[in-house]
């Protein structure tokens, strides 16, 4: 594979996307890590940022077509042949130049560092706070004048209209069009937006768009991609599809998009007639809440637990007239199952909420509403009963697809994020892309102050209520951080009782957002934020502030992964700015039992009566080994998933339509 992926013809037919055999797989991945290995070194990144520095003074007089020219012929002669560090520095030194130009500042050495990094397909762990969207423009600008189509992937519509906005100022300079796709946009406008030399869109709304262009027409295979080039056969009628180059992709938080949601296949469905009656949703429901204990099976590493196969039987002799479902025992159990995950999994404001009498799921990772997705079939059925919603239809499977086999197909694949460290193996090994790491480019000089577990959440938030008062009082900004839209507000209903000023921003309020954000740094402001607020979000810090102690985080949620964790924490302490962060824990959490589990809780329990702080010693530590230890079941389920799609790859191979 090239350096640098070769232009397209224009031909509008499905590019041959990336796929290597299953047997070629581990040869492909270890001769990719040591080709790309002579950047990784400190010597071509020291010799990249001395390049890019000497070059500046050569360019502050050019003008701006002159730029743009030259900037398209570096990028040519950079193309023709094997890539190397002085022809990429000869590129970047006028995207350096063209952020001058915009903004009156220059990249600093560890974001070129990054770019470098980025530009020859790694993954890279920077630091939060670091300047990643305008790191981004590097590899983006060093492919997209090359003439390769570049996506830049974000975890949601916001941050993708932001991020295009901030850049085009720049990228626009040097001649490339810069668009972004979001659910909201138009089909016409798609196009012209997937059409730009560098689309912005969420890691979601690209997948989608992908599959239902794709389940419009049969998909061509490779032997009729051959055909469509020597002039023979047909499949597109008037254009191309609207993702129709998979040629350069780089990937803001990383871990988010290729791990954390790797699980979650994306099904493209389409109603059909068939509907599951409320009669048949209720007597599940009732089923599960009155069975005995023993009629399920013992809870698995995540918690997941199925009924007996012997026990069904009799759950449905025991039915007061039954539904007609009930006659199918397959459906019969599959509505049981599904009932009792909805049950144990799924909880109002938590997990979804309610709008315009419709079920909106809220994304675990970042806090944000999701009313494009919904619950898998049966478990959605239940949810809305249970709110007292309409019933929604069955769905038909059109098409499915998920991150880890669509990030794949890309010919060059890179990716950043501040949490990549503890998924580097994992990241590498699936995605055949080396990970590399860049420092901060000043010291961190965020602090832990305190560690707490507390029997319960009553006690747990009446201590966060003082903490937060305390630290305003001093003039810190305070961000006190929760994982579900419930919390936030029992949070923010405890500050408005004890008369404390401050704003809540959940996903019932993402239209503030923004606004919310703007103010998040000034001097005693208290807000209270889920996940949403974690990532890609700057909270801007007055000098009054700083000299207090910058900002001041309050995690009161135990979180699913330490890298949740970390990405909260760190929004105190970017770029050299003092912070300092705070973290408690109520053993009446029911993420936090889900983790411990009840021997282990009961344990904590007993020790936080006889001693806190040996409790406190103990407990942390123990969260996060079974942290560790949940990850690997969610890294084998991960994998599970990718065999199982490279396997009905290989199937459908065999099986195309003539």
């Amino acid at each position: 594979m090239p350096d640098i992926p070769a232009p397209s013809d224009g031909l509008a037919l499905f590019p041959p996307e990336r796929e290597i055999p299953a047997s070629e797989k581990r040869e492909w991945g270890l001769g990719n890590r040591l080709r790309k290995a002579r950047f990784r070194s400190r010597r071509s990144r020291r010799a990249l940022v001395k390049m890019v520095r000497a070059a500046r003074g050569s360019l502050v007089d050019l003008p701006a077509e002159t730029l743009k020219q030259k900037a398209w012929h570096a990028a040519t002669v950079m193309a023709s042949k094997p890539l190397s560090v002085a022809a990429l520095a000869d590129v970047m030194s006028f995207v350096d130049e063209a952020l001058f130009r915009a903004y009156g500042f220059r990249f600093h050495d560890t974001q070129l560092e990054a770019g470098l990094l980025l530009s020859t397909g790694h993954f890279t762990e920077m630091a939060t706070g670091e300047g990643k969207t305008f790191t981004a423009t590097l590899p983006v600008a060093v492919h997209g004048l090359a003439g390769c189509r570049t996506h830049v992937v974000t975890v949601n519509d916001y941050l993708a209209e932001r991020d295009a906005e901030e850049v085009r100022p720049i990228l626009e300079q040097l001649g490339l069009s810069v668009a972004c796709a979001t659910h909201e946009t138009e089909q016409s406008e798609k196009q012209s937006a997937y059409a730009s030399d560098v689309t912005y869109c969420a890691n979601k709304e690209l997948v989608f768009d992908y599959l239902r262009e794709r389940a419009k027409i049969e998909p061509a295979s490779p032997l009729a991609y051959r055909l469509q080039l020597s002039g023979i056969g047909r499949v597109f009628q008037k254009s191309g599809p609207l993702v129709d180059r998979l040629d350069f992709v780089v990937i803001d938080e990383a871990d988010s998009v290729l791990i954390d949601e790797a699980n979650i296949p994306l099904i493209l469905t389409e109603p059909v007639e068939e509907a599951l009656s409320p009669e048949f949703v209720g007597q599940a429901i009732e089923l599960v809440q009155s069975a005995p204990e023993d009629v399920w099976e013992t809870a698995d590493a995540l918690g997941y637990r199925g009924l007996r196969p012997e026990a069904l039987l009799s759950l449905i002799q025991g039915i007061q007239d039954p539904a007609p479902e009930w006659q199918s025992l397959a459906v019969a159990e599959e509505m049981i199952t599904k009932a009792r995950i909805a049950q144990d999994r799924f909880t109002h404001d938590v997990h979804y909420i309610v709008e315009e009498d419709k079920l909106v799921l809220v994304d675990p990772q970042t806090g944000r509403p999701t009313p494009d997705r919904t619950l898998p079939w049966g478990v959605q059925q239940v949810v809305e009963f249970r709110e007292g919603l309409e019933i929604s239809s069955n769905r038909a499977v059109i098409a499915k697809q998920s991150f880890q086999n669509f990030f794949r197909r890309y010919h060059k694949l890179a990716g950043m994020s501040g949490t990549l460290k503890e998924v580097r193996k994992e990241i590498s090994s699936t995605y055949s892309t080396p990970v590399a790491s860049v420092p901060t480019n000043r010291p961190v000089q965020r602090k832990m102050l305190e560690c707490h577990v507390f029997l319960t959440a009553e006690e747990k938030l009446k201590w966060s209520i003082s903490r937060a008062e305390a630290m305003a009082s001093s003039g810190q900004a305070v961000l006190i951080g929760v994982s579900s839209v419930l919390f936030s507000e029992q949070v923010g209903e405890a500050l408005r009782t004890v008369g404390l000023p401050h704003k809540v921003l959940n996903a019932r309020h993402l239209e503030e957002e923004a606004n919310i954000v703007a103010e998040a740094g000034e001097a005693g402001r208290v807000t209270v934020v889920t996940n949403m607020a974690g990532r890609g979000t700057d909270i801007k810090l007055p000098k009054s502030v700083k000299d207090a102690g910058g900002l001041h985080v309050i995690i009161l949620d135990t979180l699913d992964t330490s890298r949740l964790e970390r990405q909260l924490y760190g929004r105190a302490g970017r770029q050299g700015d003092p912070g300092s962060y705070d973290i408690a824990h109520s053993l009446d959490e029911p993420e936090l039992g889900r983790i411990l589990g009840k021997t282990a809780s009961r344990s904590i329990s007993t020790l936080l009566r006889v001693s806190k702080p040996l409790a406190v010693r103990v407990h942390f530590p123990y969260v996060d080994w079974r942290r560790n230890r949940l990850e690997k079941h969610r890294r084998n389920r991960r994998m599970k998933l990718l065999k199982s799609e490279e396997k009905r790859n290989e199937l459908f191979t065999f099986t195309r339509a003539d």
